[in-house]
């Protein structure tokens, strides 16, 4: 999870938002730094680094599975109409 979403994770079940008008809480939401393309590519990486070797392999075999099936129902409506 990202450290912005951390911190509005915590302050909402604090109750930091519970008195806070729209208004205020849109304000809040403008003043917060925006994420780097650095920060996201950490982010990513600290995420990477933590999962398993059958962690990563399983969300390999995941995505080949999903792409399999893309194929298969593409070649499927093409050859629908014939």
């Amino acid at each position: 999870m990202g450290k912005m979403k951390e911190l509005f994770m915590k302050m909402q079940t604090e109750g930091y938002f519970d008195n806070m008008s729209d208004a205020e809480y849109q304000d809040w939401l403008n003043s917060q730094k925006p994420a780097t393309q650095e920060d996201k590519e950490s982010e990513y990486d600290a995420w990477w680094n933590s999962l398993t070797d059958e962690q990563k392999q399983q969300l390999y075999d995941d995505k080949e599975k999903a792409f399999e099936l893309s194929v298969e129902e593409m070649n499927h409506n093409l050859s629908f109409g014939k």
